[in-house]
């Protein structure tokens, strides 16, 4: 069967102040090694919306490179007074709700030593994107198949019970994706849960846990940086 397309969610990682010796993959943060130890957790193991897992996943990075976390979002309904007022306000002023995201984007991207995980407004605008290039920006690549089940399973819903609310799931996803994945994928980092799956020899993408996506996560920026610096290297004179 074909593999669905993948959900758009990303968030930013400011890197200034970390070596490619700390993000080594071949010693995975302390936390990470600890957490497979005691507790894999699985990527769906966190039922709500696509976000859920999203947050986690950065909750997780920020936790291991010593990094803080923020959540635009969460950010928002902080300010609004909760997540119904903030769907209200962005189904009532999608114009306002953008105009309030890239003022927050401003000053959050000015902040070092953060992993900010952003909502789809992150992406909507070249403004937005250009605050983003402060840091990292990373593409969770997410099959739309999962996230269309977690969505159902948060209204108590199954997909096998309700297959019609499952095609309308399915439905509006493929066309958020069609509308936001070039913008997600300029993204410096695209780490896709079907391609880590593959890697690590799963026979599902069900087998993918948090840290799995982590490790992955902290092996491309590692690689990035080190990319960097050899093109800074080569570009001084002798």
């Amino acid at each position: 069967m074909r593999a669905a397309p993948a959900a758009a969610t990303c968030f930013f990682s400011s890197p200034s102040t970390v070596s490619p010796r700390r993000l080594s993959p071949a010693v995975p943060p302390a936390s990470l090694s600890a957490g497979r130890c005691v507790l894999r957790r699985r990527l769906r193991a966190f039922p709500s919306t696509d976000c859920t897992a999203k947050r986690n996943i950065s909750k997780l990075l920020a936790n291991s490179i010593i990094y803080r976390y923020l959540c635009s979002e969460e950010l928002l309904e902080d300010v609004l007074g909760g997540k119904d007022a903030l769907r209200a306000f962005k189904e009532s002023d999608e114009k306002g709700y953008l105009e309030v995201e890239t003022e927050g984007l401003k000053q959050l991207t000015s902040m070092g030593s953060l992993v900010l995980c952003c909502g789809d407004g992150a992406v909507m605008n070249s403004t937005n994107l250009g605050l983003l290039r402060h840091g990292v920006s990373i593409w969770i690549d997410v099959p739309l198949e999962m996230v269309a089940n977690d969505m159902l399973k948060s209204t108590g819903t199954q997909a096998a019970t309700d297959p019609d609310s499952f095609s309308q799931a399915m439905s509006k996803l493929r066309q958020q994706y069609d509308e936001l994945k070039e913008r997600y994928g300029i993204s410096d980092i695209n780490v896709s849960v079907q391609n880590v799956a593959s890697q690590l020899g799963y026979s599902s993408v069900d087998s993918v846990t948090l840290e799995d996506m982590v490790l992955e996560i902290v092996r491309q920026i590692e690689r990035l940086i080190r990319t960097k610096e050899m093109m800074e290297a080569a570009g001084k004179p002798f």
